[in-house]
């Protein structure tokens, strides 16, 4: 039996606003504590009027979710229903002018610190066994572009795009993301400028991975400083290998195909290596032109050198759930941000707050769906994000106006609503490599062709991949006229 919350005359609405069913994931006492210790907001007294530094903060979150709204009416959909209670008329509403110069006091360095402190990963073994390789914890490393507001702070501060023909439309941000393969969880980011490469970012994340992960990375963030910095942390490294990249060096061939290369110090690049270092090269091919390009030759490296624990076929499947991070991006810019073009804020310091403020209403969404998923015992990713976060849309305002101590069984009713949606199994994903832009360096999209057929559901990648014999040249090294490597 839920109970409408009783407000007095003397009641402040914005007082009474509480995380609500976000209350297990963002606790009240922890958005104080990072709102105190947070060298923006002021510690001298506020006089309170209609926003407290709790309110700001989960309205921060509320503008990721409902994107499609101004800030004045996301701010009506998180204290109306309180206002709608209250016995006389209270003066809540707030200007569009008003809420930006709120969060302007409130400032990004809370929203950090909360990302720090609750968003971690939340895969269990016993209930998610998928999302681990032996005792690894699968996690995956990756970059993407945001545009920002096209104003003269945004553009010094990160910079933008240009060419032959001039200046990029918008100026944009790099965010690097560090995810949980199982859970969709992003559990650190790093906001940067357009021109920074993701391998900086990729590196200052490292310090978020302990000795339990195996991080996934792609062929333009692996480098044998990174390798090394990996295992540093006593973490593991699986990544896509650039086709000319570590071709010579002392090796030594082991019985599942794959190979050790010893990798020897250098002085140049950013981040050098220090002392040598072993690692396991994987090659091979793909027999299915779904499934990519029929006889290139694909590398791996790793840092898993032990071809019993880690067969080299295991890996190559192992790999694919790298893919997970996209998977991640597209849920935050399709799904959650609704495809918007640029984000809200003009100013620098209110995009990484809006940013940060993105991803943690998506790790609150995630975290529903993994607790919905192992209530039916199902891998998390059948169940809809879409329809996650719709419910979630729906039972915020509704939680408001509830009495707190009905937060618990409320969240039980979101997560049961939740799981009631799954979604088929997942099939083999189809490699086809075009588009409809004209100007791209993949094919054009063919129209008066049907798309390739899709894969049966018993079919899995491991049927479609041949090893290759790494001391045998490839052809088209061979047509190069490249020495063989010994």
């Amino acid at each position: 039996m839920y109970r409408l919350r009783q407000l007095d005359i003397d009641d402040k609405v914005c007082e009474q606003v509480n995380p609500g069913v976000l209350e297990g994931i963002y606790p009240k006492e922890v958005i104080e504590t990072c709102v105190q210790e947070s060298r923006q907001w002021t510690r001298t007294k506020r006089r309170v009027r209609q926003s407290t530094a709790l309110c700001l903060v989960l309205f921060v979150m509320m503008l990721a979710l409902w994107s499609r709204l101004n800030q004045r009416q996301v701010w009506q959909k998180l204290v109306g229903g309180l206002s709608n209670l209250h016995p006389r008329e209270p003066l809540s509403q707030m200007s569009a002018p008003a809420l930006t110069g709120r969060r302007e006091e409130l400032g990004s360095q809370v929203m950090e610190a909360l990302m720090q402190i609750c968003c971690q990963p939340m895969a269990r073994r016993e209930q998610t066994p998928e999302a681990f390789f032996e005792r690894y914890r699968l996690m995956a490393i990756d970059g993407t572009l945001f545009n920002t507001p096209d104003t003269e702070a945004n553009e010094q501060a990160f910079g933008r795009s240009s060419n032959q023909y001039g200046k990029g439309a918008y100026p944009q941000v790099r965010c690097v993301l560090l995810v949980e393969c199982g859970s969709h969880a992003v559990i650190g980011i790093k906001i940067s400028r357009y021109d920074e490469s993701e391998v900086h970012g990729s590196h200052e994340l490292l310090c978020l991975v302990s000795p339990d992960m195996l991080a996934l990375v792609d062929g333009g963030i692996i480098s044998a400083g990174f390798v090394q910095a990996v295992r540093d942390r006593r973490a593991h490294v699986l990544a896509s290998l650039p086709a000319r990249m570590w071709k010579k060096g002392p090796r030594r061939r082991l019985k599942d195909g794959s190979e050790l290369v010893q990798l020897k110090p250098k002085k140049n690049g950013c981040y050098p290596l220090r002392q040598p270092i072993w690692v396991r090269i994987i090659s091979y091919r793909v027999t299915d032109s779904r499934l990519g390009e029929v006889g290139k030759v694909y590398r791996l490296v790793t840092t898993l050198l032990n071809p019993r624990t880690a067969p080299a076929k295991d890996l190559i499947v192992l790999y694919h759930e790298r893919w997970e991070v996209e998977l991640v991006i597209d849920e935050v810019k399709t799904h959650e941000r609704v495809q918007r073009k640029v984000l809200r804020s003009r100013t620098a310091e209110g995009i990484r707050q809006e940013l940060y403020g993105i991803f943690l209403a998506h790790y609150a969404v995630r975290v529903l769906m993994y607790e919905a998923a192992c209530e039916v015992s199902i891998d998390p990713d059948r169940l809809s994000f879409t329809e996650a976060m719709f419910q979630l849309c729906e039972m915020i305002p509704f939680a408001q106006i509830m009495e707190p101590q009905d937060a618990v069984p409320l969240r039980k009713r979101l997560e049961h609503k939740i799981g009631a949606v799954v979604l088929p199994a997942r099939l083999l994903r189809v490699n086809r490599r075009e588009v409809k832009q004209v100007y791209n360096k993949y094919k054009p999209k063919k129209r008066n062709l049907s798309p390739p057929e899709p894969f049966e559901p018993g079919q899995r990648f491991e049927d479609f991949v041949q090893m290759v014999d790494p001391l045998t040249p490839s052809p088209l090294l061979a047509q190069e006229g490249l020495p063989r490597v010994a």
